[in-house]
């Protein structure tokens, strides 16, 4: 542009005009790079799936050890495909199959724009839990304590059956079958140990301050350990509370 069309120029436009123009063109490019800068990468996205979907997981499978995302499904291609994505959100956890690792989880993805979109998934976890096995050969019927078992973390896709976790200490159970030494517990075979029989003379414990006093009583039901049974005084033919607390032993509750 020459000396003569520049001074033309200026003379038809004004100089707060220009400042104007130019403080809007300003505004409108820096407005065009926050909305950029606030879009998430989705590598970054996927990261940040897995760091926020982990907690919530973990919450609701208490027990489960070492978990770690082996698939994150559909996720990955969901949040790739939408534009301008601020964020997202776990809205609910389903619950965890543990034979194929597989538990439904509901995202909300949101917009710069404040769009908001909702979706089921279904994700891919691997797990350990702790399970208990034999330390030596049990026989059926025989009393067992948690001293009779070890404790191990087994991948949970490895079990096929429902197994005992957890015994706690003190209780006496019985097995409704033999168990090898180190095999897992099955929990559909195992049963409280009944310490006291229907019908049985049972010794009766009375404790009242610092007085105690040992009786007989015939027992009106079965008891497995910390059991409350009906105990009938042979004498008197009177009824009473009883707790459990050893084999043929009874205390009085009052």
């Amino acid at each position: 542009m020459d000396v003569y069309k520049m001074s033309f120029f200026l003379k038809r436009v004004s100089l707060p005009t220009l400042c104007l123009q130019f403080g809007a063109a300003l505004f409108l490019l820096i407005l065009a790079g926050a909305v950029q800068a606030t879009e998430i990468e989705p590598e970054n996205l996927m990261q940040r799936c897995r760091a926020e979907l982990m907690p919530v997981i973990e919450k609701s499978l208490p027990g489960i050890e070492d978990l770690w995302f082996e698939d994150l499904g559909e996720v990955n291609k969901w949040l790739a495909g939408s534009d301008n994505v601020a964020g997202f959100s776990v809205l609910q956890v389903g619950c965890w199959n543990r034979k194929n690792g597989i538990v439904p989880v509901q995202l909300e993805l949101y917009s710069d724009s404040g769009k908001e979109s909702r979706r089921w998934f279904k994700v891919k976890l691997s797990g350990k839990e702790q399970v208990l096995l034999a330390k030596r050969d049990l026989a059926r019927g025989e009393p067992v304590r948690s001293t009779d078992f070890s404790i191990r973390l087994v991948d949970c896709q490895s079990l096929r059956r429902e197994v005992v976790r957890h015994l706690p200490d003190g209780m006496i159970y019985q097995l409704t079958c033999n168990l090898r030494a180190g095999e897992l517990l099955p929990s559909k075979r195992l049963q409280p140990y009944r310490l006291i029989k229907r019908g049985e003379l049972v010794q009766v414990l009375i404790q009242q301050g610092g007085v105690k006093i040992s009786t007989r009583g015939v027992a009106m039901g079965n008891g497995t350990l910390k059991d409350i049974i009906t105990i009938k005084n042979p004498t008197t033919r009177k009824f009473f509370q009883a707790r459990v607390v050893g084999s043929g032993k009874v205390v009085v509750i009052y």
